[in-house]
Formats: C-alpha cells, sequence, structure tokens
C-alpha cells in the first residue's frame, strides 16, 4: 500500500468509529419517576344540605366526581395536589437539567353507577389543570362546613381555586381497576405566582349529561386517606438535555458524513476510470 493511501483509510475508521457513536442510544435517555398523592379533596355543589358548598371532605377515604340532575343540582369536584420534588430522584433529575415530558395520572375506582336515564358507560371523568396551589384539602369529612374564603383553611365549593385546561378523560365502566390520564407537559399553560413549577394540581371534573329526564352518576377513587385500597399517585416521564459530549458528537458525525461521502466518491471514480 503506498503512503499517500493510508492516511484516507485512516480517515475512513475514524469517520466509522465517530458515526457509530453518534447513533448509539446511550447519547440520550428518558427516565420515568413516581410521585405519590399530596393532597386530595372534593368540593360539592347542591341544595341537598344546608351549608353544602361550604363543606369540606378533605378527610374523607374516597374522592368522588359526582353529576346528577337530582333537583338539587348535585356536583362534585376531586383536586389532587402532587409535590414533584417529594421524589429525591426525579428533583436531582430536574436540578441536572432533566425537562418533564408527559404525565400520568393513576387513581383506583373502588365503585361506580348510573341511576335514572343513565347507564355505567356515562361514567366519564375529565382531567383538568388547575394554576393556583394555594389550597388545602382541610380536615374534615361528611359535610362539615367551614364557613371561610380562604381556601387554604380547607377547600370548599364555593371558596375553590379552579381549573382551567382540559388535559384527559377517561370513561369507568369496571369497578375495583386502575385509571390512568395521560397528558404533554405541554397541554397546560402556568396560571401565574399562585402556581408553583413544583408541584403540579388537577382537578377530577364529572362530565355532564344533556337530558333533562332524572339521572345520577357516580364514580368513587380511593384518596390518601384510604386504608384499604391504594391512593392516587402521578408518573412523570422526563427526557435528558444532551450533554455538551453529544452535540460535539453530532457535529463531528455529520462532518465524518462528508468526508466519507467523499472518500467512496474519489474511490469510485477511481474505479469507473481505472
Amino acid at each position: 500500500m503506498s503512503e499517500t493511501k493510508k492516511p484516507k483509510h485512516k480517515i475512513l475508521f475514524l469517520s466509522i468509529f465517530f458515526f457509530a457513536l453518534l447513533i448509539h442510544p446511550g447519547s440520550s435517555f428518558a427516565a420515568v419517576f413516581f410521585v405519590d398523592i399530596n393532597q386530595d379533596t372534593d368540593v360539592i355543589s347542591g341544595t341537598q344540605f344546608p351549608g353544602e358548598n361550604m363543606s369540606n371532605q378533605g378527610a374523607n377515604p374516597e374522592i368522588e366526581p359526582i353529576r346528577a340532575n337530582d333537583g338539587f343540582n348535585t356536583k362534585h369536584v376531586v383536586y389532587l395536589g402532587f409535590n414533584l420534588l417529594s421524589n429525591v430522584a426525579l428533583q436531582g433529575a430536574l436540578l441536572g437539567g432533566d425537562t418533564i415530558v408527559q404525565y400520568v395520572l393513576h387513581a383506583f375506582n373502588v365503585r361506580n353507577f348510573a341511576q335514572g336515564d343513565a347507564v355505567v358507560g356515562d361514567v366519564i371523568t375529565n382531567v383538568h389543570y388547575v394554576p393556583n396551589d394555594n389550597w388545602a384539602e382541610g380536615p374534615y369529612l361528611n359535610y362539615t362546613v367551614i364557613n371561610s374564603s380562604n381556601p387554604l383553611d380547607g377547600m370548599t365549593f364555593d371558596n375553590q381555586v379552579g381549573f382551567t385546561d382540559f388535559l384527559a378523560s377517561e370513561n369507568q365502566d369496571g369497578a375495583n381497576i386502575w385509571y390512568d390520564w395521560p397528558f404533554l407537559a405541554n397541554a397546560f399553560t402556568p396560571g401565574g405566582i399562585n402556581d408553583n413549577p413544583n408541584y403540579l394540581s388537577l382537578a377530577m371534573v364529572p362530565n355532564e349529561l344533556n337530558k333533562t329526564s332524572a339521572w345520577y352518576l357516580v364514580s368513587s377513587f380511593a384518596s390518601k386517606e384510604n386504608t384499604d385500597n391504594p391512593h392516587p399517585y402521578l408518573e412523570v416521564r422526563t427526557t435528558a438535555v444532551p450533554e455538551p459530549s453529544s452535540i460535539f458528537l453530532l457535529g463531528f458525525g455529520l462532518l465524518s458524513l462528508s468526508v466519507m461521502r467523499k472518500f467512496f466518491s474519489a474511490h469510485s471514480f477511481r474505479f469507473n476510470h481505472g
């Protein structure tokens, strides 16, 4: 082999080597973390009991997004709160530059039913984003009235912080099973100074039926106070920010591909022209 051909073969070898590093799956990765429920409650609206709109259910073992055309305008909205930094591994990943790309809410259904002019297929729960994290589940249950306008004293229907963006929907046609609501991290808009970036609040909202007849839809999930069934949790999926070495390999790999193309083009010309 002549001396003039050796450098080109070395370039070819290096090009293939760095190209292999470039496409190696270890250059980027995704991770999955699980965050336990921090607090949960359902707030109640209706006229069946005195002070119903000011009652707190923070200690109830079940959280129930309920809607009914029962003559009392009954409606329950469930609020869930997750402290993302309570998972030490997730906290480290975020501090290291990882980005959250998707969430999945998981909740265990203990019972659901439909009454009147409705069927179990009508039992649908929608999940919405809550842009205000300044609320507390409260220590009460069984329609305990707390006459307070501050949701930090225990959230009620009258003092609830409210919800915005729709995130996901799921039909509960079975009981004693898990249900999940996946949604992307860019599916909602942060709400400002009361929206903690390290805390995620969600609302479980029952569906409406466009019927003037009497109907009642119930879906009950185990809350964090439930000792007989698993409570809600949040699945968090992240992706890593490319490291400087990966960026370097990307640039070097593209350059190597260009050199490889020129190398093979030159040798192809020699072969075709003797």
